[in-house]
C-alpha cells in the first residue's frame, strides 16, 4: 500500500481515493507509527477527531477526500478500498564533487569508492532521506575521479 512522505504525495493519493469514502494506505500502529514498507513516519497529516489509537491493539490508517486528506485510523479488518504505489520514473540527478586529497591517494581505487559511497549513503540516512540510490558516473576509460590542472583553492 501507499506511503505517503510528502504534502505532494498526499495530494496525488487523494486522486486515488473514491468520492465520499475513505481509503487505506499503508499506515500501521502496533505501539509505534510505521508504513508498510517499513519506513518511519516522517510526514505528518493527522486528523484532530476520533482515532482509536490505545483503544485497540493494531489500527491501520486511512485517509479521505471528505477530510482533506487528513490521517485517520480504523480497525485493520474494516473493508475500505485502498491506495497502492505506482509506478513512476525516478528522477536522476548528477552531483557533481571536487576533492582535495595528496597526490598519493587513488580516488579510482575499489574499494575507496565504495567507503566513500557508504559514507554518502549514511550522512542521507543521518538527515532521513531515504529513496536515494547512488553510484559513481564513470568516465570514458572507467574514471571515476579526474585530476584537475590548475585548481586554486578560491574554485572550491
Amino acid at each position: 500500500m501507499a506511503t505517503v512522505r510528502s504534502s505532494t504525495e498526499n495530494q496525488m493519493a487523494m486522486t486515488l481515493v473514491p468520492a465520499d469514502n475513505r481509503s487505506w494506505i499503508g499506515l500501521f500502529n502496533d505501539g509505534r507509527f510505521y508504513w508498510s514498507d517499513g519506513s518511519s513516519v516522517l510526514f505528518e497529516n493527522w486528523d484532530n477527531g476520533y482515532n482509536p489509537i490505545g483503544s485497540m491493539t493494531v489500527v491501520c490508517g486511512v485517509t479521505s477526500i471528505d477530510n482533506s486528506g487528513k490521517f485517520n485510523f480504523f480497525s485493520c479488518e474494516t473493508k475500505l478500498p485502498f491506495v497502492c504505489y505506482s509506478i513512476y520514473s525516478p528522477k536522476k540527478q548528477v552531483v557533481k564533487m571536487i576533492l582535495e586529497t595528496k597526490d598519493s591517494v587513488d580516488l579510482n581505487d575499489p574499494v575507496l569508492k565504495a567507503n566513500i559511497l557508504k559514507k554518502l549513503q549514511d550522512r542521507l540516512e543521518e538527515h532521513r532521506v531515504t529513496g536515494v540510490t547512488l553510484k559513481w558516473k564513470e568516465h570514458p576509460g572507467g574514471e571515476v575521479f579526474r585530476k584537475e590542472k590548475n585548481l586554486k583553492k578560491t574554485d572550491l
